[in-house]
């Protein structure tokens, strides 16, 4: 019974996936690209009803019965703002399609078999947001390293003549990504007749966890406030970011070994359990079947979770 009524469910689904096939909006990035890149270009203020045009909401969910949904879902906000840190061009849907399908053999496993096999259901759908945060990592740890370098083209420029706004249009076009992305967005606010101050001010927003960016946007704004030479500036920031980075990347090293045993430490039991429930089922079901048993293995998880905390938060120096 069970098997089949699994079976009902996914075919709905799937009838459901399909039929909504139709409904999708394909993004029309390369058309807004070049129209809103003429607009920038003739100097003139920003046209809403020209860019509302070409922008829809469409573009924001790519399968129309789930976008629905998801419009006023905050969580759906939050993930959104998610892959966009982490430089993903994937609506929000798709993403929760693709969590779902990587949890979705392990729910058939635990119908048909064990249901303990719906806990590595519930890791699996957590394995893409996973990617996710790493990929921010990623792309924050390499921005900050292309970041002094930016700086000090910034203040070449700057020393050669050109505007703040032609000094960060030098570097959108000389950069490489993710740094010239994050300038773009900012020389093309400015280009559309944002203000300058609002516009330097959304760089955090680009880049939310990068501090060297902070420190930089501050700088900035207080030199237009109260004046001074801002190449100089720049120049003395960019030196400080070198040497942050000198001494985080010799902090890395120190810590290594530590958080090398860290790991084995973590993945050790885990393993151990597994191999042992694979070749001998019988050893493992006292502490599975039986009431002291289970809270034994409760109060082992809850100790390794307090000493992986323990370990992070040790190894965690910020600089």
């Amino acid at each position: 019974m069970m098997p089949l009524l699994v079976s009902i469910i996914l075919g709905f689904l799937c009838f459901v996936l399909v039929a909504n096939l139709y409904k999708v909006r394909m993004p029309r990035a390369p058309e807004i690209e070049k129209r809103l890149e003429i607009i920038k270009k003739s100097g003139e203020g920003p046209d809403n009803a020209i860019i509302s045009d070409f922008i829809t909401i469409g573009n924001e969910f790519k399968f129309g019965f789930l976008g629905k949904y998801l419009k006023d879902f905050k969580p759906a906000e939050f993930l959104k703002d998610q892959l966009y840190y982490a430089g993903l061009d994937i609506q929000v849907d798709v993403f929760l399609l693709v969590s779902a399908i990587c949890a979705l053999p392990f729910f058939l496993i635990a119908v048909f078999t064990t249901p303990y096999c719906i806990l590595l259901g519930l890791f699996a759908s957590s394995v893409p947001f996973i990617i996710v945060k790493f990929l921010i990592m990623k792309r924050t740890n390499l921005f900050t390293q292309q970041f002094p370098e930016a700086l000090d083209l910034l203040s070449s420029s700057l020393r050669a003549g050109h505007s703040l706004y032609s000094a960060f249009d030098v570097i959108v076009k000389e950069m490489p990504s993710p740094i010239n992305q994050v300038f773009k967005n900012t020389v093309d606010e400015i280009a559309f007749g944002i203000d300058t101050k609002d516009a330097i001010m959304s760089l955090t927003k680009t880049m939310p966890f990068s501090m060297d960016l902070k420190f930089f946007t501050t700088a900035v704004l207080l030199q237009r406030e109260v004046g001074g030479n801002l190449a100089r500036i720049l120049d003395g920031l960019s030196i400080t970011i070198r040497e942050r980075f000198k001494m985080l990347g010799q902090l890395k090293a120190q810590t290594a070994q530590s958080k090398f045993s860290g790991i084995i430490l973590t993945l050790v039991p885990p393993l151990i359990a597994v191999v042992l429930f694979f070749l001998s089922p019988g050893y493992m079901d006292p502490l599975l079947h039986t009431q002291q048993g289970n809270i034994a293995l409760s109060v082992a998880i809850g100790m390794m979770i307090i000493g992986i905390y323990c370990i992070i938060k040790i190894l965690s120096i910020e600089i």
